[in-house]
């Protein structure tokens, strides 16, 4: 059983050039992400990966509602289905938690994302937004249900898999010591990267709560990489990687929860390789996924998808779909190069008629495909869950939708 910070040691791993290479091409990358839209779509892309993070670190925990499912409940247009509603809930506080994420960094950007008070936030946040069933946690030691205190560290202990974690009344030093370890604001250069992969083992590693750790930890990452730019935008998610090889990613959470392996295996109580293995895993993960990501945001060929997926609508070639002026690709892409438009200048981009291009704005707004905040407002560019698949394809696992 652990009982001092000293059994969390080593903090960091040995820092091999290949581990510093690869976090520093995922600053790179990710920062090249930033100026590949105009900034309305951008927002609009920022939202759907919201959308996006929430049902892959859900769909890690084995909970999660289909993409639509997940649409609607942000609109609060819940299942009656009383399991489909609770699994609609997790995924809406989630995306609301990622929100306040990100409205607590405009407030503060020098949000010391690595303290108690922000994790426990962070646990409070999430859990004071979901059914009360998610706060009943079975005991397996004792067989009791215990209701679990939003945002309360536990005052128990615990075990999982194979892995014990520090007794609950020491969990404030293990904190204290995470805090110290990886607080950005005490690290310069790649040292806040390696740091960025490294605290998420560590923190699932302490587990402070008696539920609800992975999503936490996932949340705090979201954070962490925000406040080192490698997430500034939320124009990637490490979560939507992390669930497509969600059994390695079991397996090198293990790895890194060894104890040490000799004299070799660095000079703290777990073991310096384990760790090293994890950070390089975890970036792995976030090289592909932002190498995906800037595929996907190429303008040109984020245009070309719109019009093809229009093409097929006016061919009458979605099922469900009714059919959708071929003109509209004109309109779609206009919106996605600038972001938005004024409605005014729907008649001259269609090159239609005044009633015919009022017409079609009509159904564009019906379909969701553009939006606006009111009838005179600007049109602004939209990407409803049905169009995901065409406009984003694989950003969601095919049939998920």
């Amino acid at each position: 059983m652990f009982d001092h910070p000293r059994q969390m040691e080593p903090m960091f791993p040995r820092e091999s050039s290949d581990l510093v290479n690869l976090a520093m091409e995922v600053y790179r990358k990710s920062a090249s992400l930033d100026n590949l839209l105009p900034p309305v779509t951008r927002k609009e892309v920022t939202r759907l990966l919201r959308h996006i993070n929430s049902y892959y670190s859900n769909r890690i925990e084995g909970e999660h509602p289909t993409p639509a499912d997940i649409e609607r409940a942000v609109k609060k247009e819940y299942s009656r289905d009383e399991k489909k509603k609770r699994l609609q809930m997790l995924s809406v506080a989630h995306i609301e938690v990622q929100n306040l994420i990100d409205e607590w960094f405009s407030e503060n950007p020098n949000l010391n994302v690595c303290s108690k008070d922000f994790i426990c936030s962070i646990h409070r946040e999430f859990y004071e937004r979901v059914p009360e069933i998610f706060l009943n946690i079975h005991d397996p030691v004792s067989g009791d249900t215990i209701k679990m205190i939003p945002g309360e560290v536990r005052d128990r202990e615990v075990k999982i898999g194979d892995h014990i974690p520090p007794k609950a009344e020491n969990l404030e030093l293990f904190l204290n010591r995470f805090e110290n370890a990886y607080s950005p604001g005490n690290l310069l250069g790649h040292k806040k990267l390696i740091a960025a992969a490294a605290s998420h083992h560590r923190i699932a590693w302490i587990h402070p709560f008696m539920d609800g750790n992975g999503r936490v930890s996932r949340l705090f990452s979201y954070a962490y990489m925000k406040s080192v730019k490698l997430e500034s935008l939320g124009l990637w998610t490490i979560s939507r990687g992390l669930a497509r090889r969600a059994d390695e990613y079991r397996q090198f959470l293990a790895v890194a929860d060894a104890e040490r392996k000799g004299d070799y295996d660095g000079r703290g109580n777990l073991s310096e390789s384990g760790l090293g293995r994890f950070c390089e895993f975890f970036y792995t993960v976030a090289d592909d996924q932002v190498s995906f990501m800037r595929e996907l945001l190429q303008l040109d060929k984020l245009r070309e998808r719109i019009i093809g997926y229009v093409n097929l609508r006016s061919e009458n070639m979605i099922p469900g779909e009714r059919p959708l002026r071929e003109e509209a690709k004109y309109i779609l892409a206009e919106i996605v190069m600038r972001g938005e438009i004024k409605r005014g200048e729907v008649k001259r981009i269609s090159g239609l008629g005044e009633r015919t291009a009022r017409d079609l704005t009509s159904q564009l707004e019906s379909d969701e495909l553009i939006i606006s905040d009111s009838h005179r407002a600007p049109l602004r560019f939209h990407i409803p869950s049905k169009v995901v698949g065409y406009y984003f394809p694989s950003l969601y696992p095919e049939g998920s939708i």
